[in-house]
C-alpha cells in the first residue's frame, strides 16, 4: 500500500450501497486516497478512515454501525437507524456540499444536506439495516449496487468503484437540483406575491415551479395555470398545476377538449387567438409563439374550463 495516500478502509467480500455511498463521500473530500477492502484488524489500523468495518463509531475516523450497542437513529419521528452512509453524511455532508457549490449560504447547505439524507441516504441506511421502505419490486439503488457484485465481481475493486462513482453522481445531481430549487423558490414566491388572487401565475423565467408549489401547497390552492418562457427561444408555455402534491400527473385545469392535439393555424382557428402553437393531446400543457399569445390562451383556457365545470 502507498505511504503517501490517505487509506480508506471498507470491508471485503460482497459490497453494498451503504459502503459505496460512505466511500464516495469521504473520497470526494480526500481525493488522493487508496481504497482498502479488508477485515484484518492490523490492516484496518493502518487506515485513516474505517467505513462499515472495524466495530467502532466516533464520528471522525470510524463509521461502523454493526456494534451491539449502536442505537443512533435520525429523529423521534423517523426511527430509521443510521448505517455507515448516513453516519458519514451526517458528519461530512456539509463539507461535501461546500466543495461542490461555494455560493450557498449556511442555511441553504443545511437544507440541501437534510433533503439528500431524507430522500436518498436514509433509504440506503434502511436497506442496510434490514428495513423495507420501498417496494421490493422496484430496482432500488441498493439493489442496483448489489447487482454490481455479479456484474463486475466482488473480489477486485472495480465493481465497488463503479458503485461509489454512481453514488457520487447521484448525490452531485441532487445538490445541483436542490440548488436550482432554491433559486426557483425565490422566483416563484415573488411571482405569487405580485399575482394577487388571479388563477394564472405568470413567471418571468423557466424554473422548477411545480416543486416549489408542492412544498408551499396551501399558498397556491387558487392557481390553475402557470405561464412561463421557454429556454433559449421566444416561445412561451402554459401548464396546468397538478391537483395532488404527490401525483405530478394529476391536473387542476386541463385544456378545453376541442383544443387538445391541435397545432398552429388549426389551433388559431379553434381558439380565435393568433400565434398559438400547440396543445398536448392529454391537455395538461400548451404553447404559444410569444408571451402575449400565451397569456391570452391561458385566460381563455381558464374561462372555458371554468364555465364547463360550473354548467
Amino acid at each position: 500500500m502507498s505511504e503517501d495516500k490517505i487509506k480508506i478502509a471498507v470491508h471485503n467480500g460482497n459490497f453494498h450501497a451503504d459502503d459505496c455511498v460512505a466511500y464516495s463521500i469521504i473520497s470526494a473530500i480526500y481525493p488522493d486516497n487508496e481504497l482498502v477492502r479488508t477485515r484484518t484488524p492490523e490492516v484496518l489500523e493502518q487506515c485513516k478512515f474505517r467505513l462499515d468495518v472495524g466495530g467502532r463509531y466516533n464520528g471522525e475516523t470510524d463509521f461502523d454501525h454493526h456494534q451491539r450497542d449502536f442505537m443512533e437513529a435520525r429523529t423521534d419521528n423517523d426511527k430509521i437507524k443510521y448505517a455507515s452512509a448516513g453516519l458519514v453524511w451526517k458528519h461530512f455532508g456539509e463539507e461535501y456540499i461546500k466543495a461542490k457549490s461555494k455560493e450557498l449560504s449556511a442555511e441553504q447547505i443545511t437544507f440541501i444536506k437534510n433533503e439528500i439524507d431524507y430522500t436518498f441516504i436514509r433509504y440506503v441506511d434502511a436497506n442496510d439495516n434490514g428495513i423495507n421502505i420501498v417496494s421490493e419490486e422496484i430496482p432500488s439503488f441498493s439493489k442496483i449496487i448489489f447487482l454490481f457484485n455479479y456484474r463486475f465481481g466482488y473480489i477486485n475493486n472495480f465493481g465497488f468503484i463503479r458503485g461509489a462513482t454512481l453514488a457520487a453522481d447521484i448525490i452531485d445531481g441532487m445538490i445541483e437540483q436542490l440548488t436550482k430549487y432554491l433559486e426557483s423558490e425565490k422566483v416563484v414566491m415573488q411571482a405569487l406575491e405580485e399575482n394577487g388572487n388571479k388563477p394564472i401565475l405568470i413567471l418571468p423565467q423557466k424554473v422548477a415551479f411545480q416543486d416549489v408549489i408542492n412544498r408551499h401547497w396551501d399558498q397556491f390552492i387558487n392557481i390553475q395555470l402557470a405561464v412561463y418562457p421557454e429556454t433559449n427561444c421566444e416561445k412561451w408555455r402554459i401548464k396546468s398545476l397538478n391537483d395532488d402534491p404527490k401525483d405530478r400527473f394529476s391536473n387542476r385545469c386541463k385544456a378545453p377538449e376541442a383544443w387538445r392535439g391541435i397545432m398552429d393555424s388549426e389551433l388559431e382557428k379553434v381558439t380565435g387567438i393568433a400565434d398559438v402553437d400547440f396543445v398536448h393531446p392529454n391537455g395538461f400543457t400548451g404553447g404559444a409563439k410569444n408571451k402575449d399569445a400565451a397569456i391570452q390562451m391561458a385566460q381563455k383556457w381558464c374561462e372555458i374550463v371554468s364555465c364547463q365545470q360550473n354548467s
